[in-house]
Formats: structure tokens, C-alpha cells, sequence
């Protein structure tokens, strides 16, 4: 048993700093995730409401803004752009994205509750939002995670956050046993 504990903690430290998904000091495998999720979401995604080129070309500029890390500008196109676009769930992730890359908690969190309120099982919502909501010691952290691991159920990233979490409340047995599902994070 303390073995387990002790590989616990150790765990723990190890995940201070990094394994959630959005943006943090450093560009951390998760970053670069969430980054090439916003660039999938201008290809794929986002056709869905584009009406011609210039919709599409915008939505690749938004996308380039924000893996360049150039956030306000991001932000400036996604304001005309939800205006024609107002209920697009990958406008409002995007715009929680870049608010979330200036440190913009708040708003960020609110462009996500937006987008979940359209498409409660909108992957890149969720996972924004969760990681906002577990950063911040919110308390739907652990609701958020639980959906998106009904939508990933073999996400490493969620499980180590459920584990810490789970910890934290001292239940052990929960917290091993995500963190054995999580494995060993990049």
C-alpha cells in the first residue's frame, strides 16, 4: 500500500505544470493538441457553415492567429465572424481558445459554456472548459472530465486529472486506479 502511495505522490508532482489542455507557460504536448485541434476545426469542422472562400480563408487566418500565438487578432476575426455565425460551436471553442491563450480565464470559460449549450458533447468545449474549471479548482471539473471521458475513454490526459482530483479528496483507490489509466504521459 504505501508503495503505492509513494508512486502516487510521485505521480502527482510529475503532473503539477503540465497533462492539461490548453495553454500554459510552456508549449507542452497538450498545448500543441489543442492547437492542432483548432487548425482541424478551420479544415473539417467548421464547412459545415461556411458559405464560400473567403468564410473558409477567414477561418484558416483565425486558426494560423492562434498557433502563432497572435491571440487578439484572433479574436478580431472571430468577433465578425460570430456575428454571421452567432450558434457555430467552433467559432465559440476557437474564441475560448484564444481567450484562453491570453490568460483570459473568465472569458474563456464563458466562450466554452457557450459552445456546450449549443453541442453538450462538443469534444473541444468540453476539454477547454474542463481544464479551466480543474486549473481554477472549479467545481465542475470532475462533471467535465467524466464527459469527456465518456467521449475518450482511454484519454490519458483526463484520467491523470480525474486521478488528481480523486487524491485530492483522499480517495486513493479511485486515484490509482487513474492513474494507471492514464499511463505515462508525454
Amino acid at each position: 500500500m504505501w508503495q503505492t502511495i509513494s508512486h502516487l505522490k510521485r505521480k502527482i508532482r510529475a503532473q503539477s505544470g503540465r497533462g492539461t489542455w490548453l495553454f500554459e507557460r510552456q508549449r507542452t504536448p497538450m498545448v500543441r493538441r489543442l492547437i492542432f485541434v483548432g487548425s482541424a476545426l478551420a479544415f473539417c469542422g467548421l464547412c459545415t457553415f461556411a458559405s464560400g472562400q473567403s468564410s473558409t480563408d477567414r477561418i484558416r487566418e483565425i486558426t494560423s492567429s492562434i498557433r502563432d500565438r497572435q491571440f487578439d487578432q484572433a479574436l478580431q476575426l472571430l468577433q465578425s465572424e460570430l456575428q454571421q455565425n452567432p450558434s457555430s460551436v467552433q467559432l465559440l471553442a476557437l474564441k475560448g481558445i484564444a481567450y484562453s491563450g491570453k490568460g483570459e480565464k473568465k472569458e474563456a470559460l464563458g466562450a466554452f459554456r457557450h459552445a456546450l449549450a449549443i453541442a453538450p458533447n462538443y469534444l473541444p468545449a468540453l476539454e477547454g472548459a474542463a481544464q479551466i474549471e480543474y486549473e481554477t479548482g472549479g467545481k465542475d471539473a470532475e462533471s467535465l472530465l467524466r464527459r469527456v471521458l465518456l467521449l475518450q475513454p482511454h484519454d490519458a490526459t483526463t484520467h491523470a486529472m480525474l486521478a488528481v482530483l480523486a487524491y485530492r479528496r483522499k480517495d486513493c483507490a479511485l486515484a490509482v486506479s487513474h492513474f494507471q489509466e492514464s499511463g505515462s504521459l508525454p
